[in-house]
């Protein structure tokens, strides 16, 4: 911009970049101790198996948190209401524990015994099928695009708002960052930054919040003051149907039972031991985390007029608000605002890193070369680790669909392809591989065909329902259909 005064742009945010400085700093030092440690692909994927429970319970809690809780869901409960709320409370904190109680005790003994190192990896051996884990690592590249797009696009909205940088620049500086220290120590690194972010974040959560009412003088006279600009703020019924709202919810929530980057987590477990020391904390941080930050939204209404979000069609941007309430509604001031943005930039990091080495593992580690030698293996994956973030950040700059709607298309394709074939699987020992390769298929296909064909018509019938109604039904009745499998575990 031939206009743009670089001297003055840094005397104005000097703050904000003294305290995203010093994040990166620390960030650019655990790369360089994850690059000393990784000496092997199992050291790469997975650390090793070495890590305690506490320090993967936090970066369990980081890697979901993300800009996408922070800008997506807190900003859509200014015109879902305190339903949307309540519900992603419920259930976020429900299918968490559901995660850590149920379903990590069985997949992590069952991972070391077939020293799995990935999810499609760990189904491939259950099945003693190859076409799925092929199929699996299709699923987890495709579904993990559209997630880091959506947390692209929700550190876009907060950047933008804040800095002033234009979107190309953001998604550069932020493709830059996430790629070189992936790229350098892989899962140590990414887990030992999560840990330290998880402890941000959990201190960011209650930030801006606390902040809003203490500008209105407390809670109720902040209740008062978000009645008197908007009477049905408040209304539990919202401006979207309830099954549409429990939808769009269990879309993002069932990736705490599903999806890779979060299982993953579990792989790094030293042992049964340290994941009942974790059991309970990350439920209970994310608990707490959106407990304070999804009010954030239906309060706004006290801080902006009515027109403050709408777009030049009238439609209201809900990714709008929380960028607003940092920047010009002053609410935070210059050190807690400079401090929450620190936040944001570490909840997008800490959960495009986990997705981005997730994804690259399953591109070579199981769709391309399988049984590839794992040093060389270890090359491999760092080098889809740069070329899909590089997708992922061109996808950002040309998709224009919401932060919240991406991620939670990204949670059904989970949920439809995995939930069966490997939630189900662990405990059903009846279920076939055929009957899983089929509810791969129908469930990636239905998820993603009522994604983009459903109309108006259609609208409150959310593709999670369709992914999980059609996948679960193939699976149960094929697998009743065909000959019972032999034991799980084997050569794939």
């Amino acid at each position: 911009n031939p206009g743009f005064d670089s001297m003055q742009w840094f005397s104005d945010h000097a703050l904000q970049l003294t305290f995203m400085g010093g994040y990166l700093i620390l960030m650019a030092y655990l790369g360089w101790v994850g690059k000393r440690r990784a000496h092997s692909l199992g050291d790469y994927l997975v650390g090793g198996r070495r890590f305690g429970g506490v320090v993967i319970a936090l970066s369990y809690y980081a890697t979901f948190v993300s800009s996408v809780t922070f800008v997506g869901h807190a900003g859509r409960s200014y015109t879902r209401g305190p339903m949307w709320w309540v519900l992603c409370v419920v259930i976020f904190g429900g299918l968490a524990t559901v995660a850590w109680v149920w379903v990590a005790p069985p997949f992590v003994e069952r991972a070391r015994r077939w020293d799995s190192l990935t999810i499609p990896d760990f189904l491939g051996s259950r099945y003693n099928s190859l076409a799925i884990r092929r199929l699996a690592g299709i699923v987890v590249v495709v579904a993990s695009l559209f997630y880091m797009v959506a947390v692209y696009v929700g550190a876009v909205r907060v950047l933008e708002s804040l800095l002033g940088l234009d979107q190309t620049t953001i998604v550069v500086a932020v493709f830059v960052v996430v790629t070189a220290y992936t790229l350098a120590g892989g899962f140590y690194t990414i887990v030992t930054t999560d840990a330290i972010q998880g402890v941000l974040l959990l201190s960011v959560a209650a930030v801006l919040p606390v902040a809003m009412m203490v500008s209105k003088g407390g809670l109720m006279p902040l209740l008062d003051s978000v009645r008197e600009a908007n009477p049905s703020a408040l209304s539990w019924s919202g401006q979207m149907p309830l099954f549409t709202m429990i939808g769009l919810a269990l879309g993002v929530g069932l990736k705490f039972v599903v999806e890779p980057r979060q299982l993953s987590r579990f792989y790094g477990l030293a042992s049964s031991e340290q994941l009942r020391r974790g059991r309970w904390l990350a439920p209970g941080l994310l608990f707490f985390t959106y407990l304070c930050m999804l009010p954030v939204g239906f309060l706004a209404h006290a801080f902006a007029s009515p027109d403050t979000f709408h777009d030049a069609a009238g439609k209201v941007q809900a990714d709008r608000v929380v960028p607003f309430l940092l920047g010009e509604s002053g609410v935070l001031g210059p050190v807690l605002g400079s401090f929450f943005l620190t936040g944001l930039i570490a909840a997008a990091m800490s959960s495009l890193d986990s997705v981005l080495l997730v994804a690259a593992s399953s591109v070579d580690h199981d769709i391309i070369a399988p049984h590839r030698d794992r040093k060389a293996a270890m090359r491999h994956t760092r080098m889809w680790v740069l070329v899909l973030s590089a997708v992922a950040a061109i996808m950002s700059l040309v998709l224009d669909r919401g932060v919240v709607e991406m991620s939670s298309f990204s949670g059904s394709i989970y949920g439809g392809c995995f939930l069966p074939a490997l939630v189900v699987g662990l405990y059903w020992n009846r279920a076939t591989k055929a009957g899983a390769l089929s509810s791969l298929i129908v469930g990636l296909s239905a998820t993603v065909i009522w994604f983009f064909i459903k109309q108006d018509v259609y609208a409150n019938l959310h593709e999670v329902y369709v992914g999980l109604a059609v996948s679960m039904t193939t699976y149960v009745l094929v697998s009743l259909a065909t000959k019972k499998p032999p034991a799980d575990g084997g050569d794939t």
